[in-house]
């Protein structure tokens, strides 16, 4: 359906100085315990991974196989594989989510199938069989259920790009939003895809003076193939430079020789529909609404469930706050940084009174050095929103990364770009107070956010992945055992799920 209509744009502040505090070592009360490893067997590819309680079982998906596998998490120190199931997916086709229905033996498995609409298949979590299937979006890269698992939300990201070299115009299909009702017996009983409306002057969306740009795979050459290096001008040689290869809407659409088609800029000047991008949905507790990042747009659209609609955007801005910006071989916090949020995941705390998200950026600037008072890609932070009015309310400014540091998995060769990455996150109570934990990318690492203000969120707790290799954390899932709370991360460069258990702890200690 069209929306363009009904949508009520709703913008936030854009700047924020949110760590008024500086950061501790202490741990508050809890810390957090690795228990157990689970090694799939691969080097890579283990991405997302969700928890169904009521059995303690978890589906595991592989982008790199296409297989889902389904652990026992009941005793979490011996966490193990009850089942692998290929899906046979075609040529071309990637499985890109996994999500455990919350009562029936299901799972949801989303395929993006490239250029055109991808897909939603129910399964058999016993015997992998496939109950029902439905085409969504163009890329479907996340899929959730409702608390009551009524309904399924798939986010589908349309990032896949065409090149049409006769008028040399670089094409994306658009995003949107698909709602996938379930009958009793799980079965898919109804299906509408939400359009998302265009967004192109909406001021509460950042337009940066100095160029901000998305990197996407492109076939440019149109030979089936994603080249590493690239011979765009055609002089025999591969140059370290910037290539002019067409357009985008009107924009210089360009590629580095030495990137070649797997990172071809394309401009962020605008918001159009074929920009917007949605990311990972949180559905409130009631099942009333969802929110939704679309991350290089430094934005979350709020879906109501009830009417099946997009009805705002919350333009989320962003922060200031220090850090330590340069890899240099010295790890100082005293620079000073302005950084869209640009968040991947989302979740709702407090009954669904606020949204948080993990602000990891995924877009460059023109340059190696942003253009003075050009915010840089990424919060580097959790950000803590009002989910009635997109109100910020606070955020962990600095902490993310300098408990990072004192725990020893800082990545100082990221300082430049984005720090830790905080990637995706999720929300649990400890003795009644809301905390969020996130993987954090590129440290390696899990940490434990306690929300008892919401106006200053405290990171109380970090646990470190195990092993020297990249982990790469992307998936995260939260699960109890005899009132004991435990993490698990899906380490998507390694092969691996590690199972954490919060630890309260009488003392502090980091």
């Amino acid at each position: 359906m069209k929306i363009g209509r009904i949508i009520k744009f709703i913008p936030v502040l854009c700047l924020t100085g949110c760590a008024l505090t500086p950061v501790s070592s202490a741990t508050g009360h809890w810390s957090i315990e690795p228990v157990s490893l689970y090694d799939s067997g691969y080097n890579k590819g283990t991405e997302i991974v969700s928890v169904q309680q009521s059995t303690l079982r978890a589906a595991l998906s592989n982008f790199a196989t296409g297989e889902v596998d389904v652990l026992d998490v009941s005793e979490p120190s011996h966490m193990h594989r009850k089942a692998r199931f290929n899906l046979n997916l075609s040529k071309g086709e990637e499985l890109t989510s996994v999500a455990f229905h919350p009562v029936l033996d299901l799972f949801a498995a989303v395929i993006d199938v490239g250029n055109r609409p991808g897909r939603l298949e129910i399964r058999s979590a016993t015997t992998g069989a496939l109950m029902d299937r439905i085409v969504v979006g163009f890329g479907p890269d996340s899929v959730v259920f409702s608390e009551d698992g009524k309904l399924a939300m798939i986010a589908n990201e349309g990032e896949d790009f065409l090149f049409e070299p006769s008028s040399k115009q670089f094409f994306s299909p658009e995003g949107s939003i698909s709602m996938v009702r379930l009958n009793q017996s799980g079965h898919i009983a109804s299906h509408n895809n939400l359009e998302l409306a265009n967004a192109i002057n909406y001021e509460g969306f950042v337009i940066s003076k100095g160029g901000r740009f998305m990197e996407r795979e492109i076939d440019w050459n149109g030979d089936g193939i994603i080249s590493k290096t690239m011979d765009f001008d055609g002089n025999g040689k591969i140059e370290k430079k910037k290539v002019l290869l067409g357009y985008f809407e009107g924009q210089d659409v360009s590629g580095t020789e030495t990137k070649g088609e797997q990172k071809i800029l394309i401009p962020i000047k605008t918001h159009s529909p074929a920009l917007l991008e949605p990311e990972y949905i949180a559905i409130s507790p009631d099942a009333k609404k969802a929110y939704v990042t679309l991350q290089e747009d430094d934005a979350v659209a709020v879906v109501d469930l009830i009417n099946e609609q997009v009805i705002s955007y919350y333009g989320l801005g962003a922060t200031q706050h220090k850090t330590d910006a340069r890899y240099d071989g010295w790890v100082k916090f005293d620079q000073s940084m302005t950084g869209l949020r640009e968040p991947d995941g989302i979740t709702t705390v407090a009954n669904g009174r606020y949204f948080v998200t993990a602000d990891e950026g995924d877009t460059d600037s023109d340059s190696s050095a942003p253009a003075e008072g050009q915010p840089t890609s990424g919060g580097r932070s959790v950000s803590v929103f009002d989910a009635a009015t997109g109100t910020l309310l606070g955020d962990t400014g600095s902490q993310i990364d300098e408990v990072a540091f004192a725990n020893k998995v800082y990545p100082e060769r990221r300082s430049s770009k984005k720090g830790s990455e905080p990637e995706m996150l999720v929300s649990l109570e400890l003795d009644g107070i809301a905390h969020v934990a996130v993987g954090m990318e590129r440290a390696g690492s899990v940490e434990l956010i306690s929300l008892a203000d919401p106006f200053h969120p405290n990171v109380v707790a970090l646990g470190k992945i195990g092993g020297d290799e990249d982990k790469s954390p992307e998936g995260i899932a939260h699960f109890v055992v005899d009132g004991e709370h435990y993490l698990l991360t899906a380490n998507e460069m390694s092969g691996t799920v590690e199972c954490f258990k919060i630890v309260r702890q009488e003392t502090d200690r980091m």
